[in-house]
């Protein structure tokens, strides 16, 4: 019985993968610095902003990063809670319907664009 992919067809179609998941980091990137990176830095030992940095956020628990003052609110919301990236779209998608009254106003509606960034903040560590 002869294979339904050959050895060259299956290769092309990992190239093209590897293509678009490489682009997806990209798109992650710079819609990241489009829209995050006025209040959030992610390079290793970058001083927060606005919002704390988010450098190895995936799998932080939340509220966790030495010396931001994180508000009640967002404490109440999520204490306990650890970064994944069903917790991150949640919050990217509504962050007041997780901690009402939290500081973060930012709210992308667009479920590609929250998870392009998404992608890239799994890539930061």
């Amino acid at each position: 019985m002869k294979a339904a992919w050959s050895t060259p067809a299956m290769l092309v179609a990992a190239l093209l993968f590897g293509v678009a998941a490489s682009m997806a980091h990209a798109d992650g990137e710079k819609l990241f610095k489009q829209q995050c990176a006025a209040c959030h830095a992610v390079a290793a030992n970058a001083p927060a902003g606005m919002g704390p940095n988010l450098h190895a956020l995936i799998g932080r628990e939340a509220g966790t990063l030495a010396g931001f003052p994180y508000s009640n609110e967002f404490k109440k919301g999520l204490t306990g809670k650890s970064w994944n990236p069903e917790l991150l779209d949640a919050w990217l998608e509504d962050p007041q319907n997780l901690a009402p009254g939290s500081y973060m106003m930012y709210k992308q509606a667009d479920a590609e664009v929250r998870s392009e960034i998404i992608v890239y903040l799994q890539t930061v560590k």
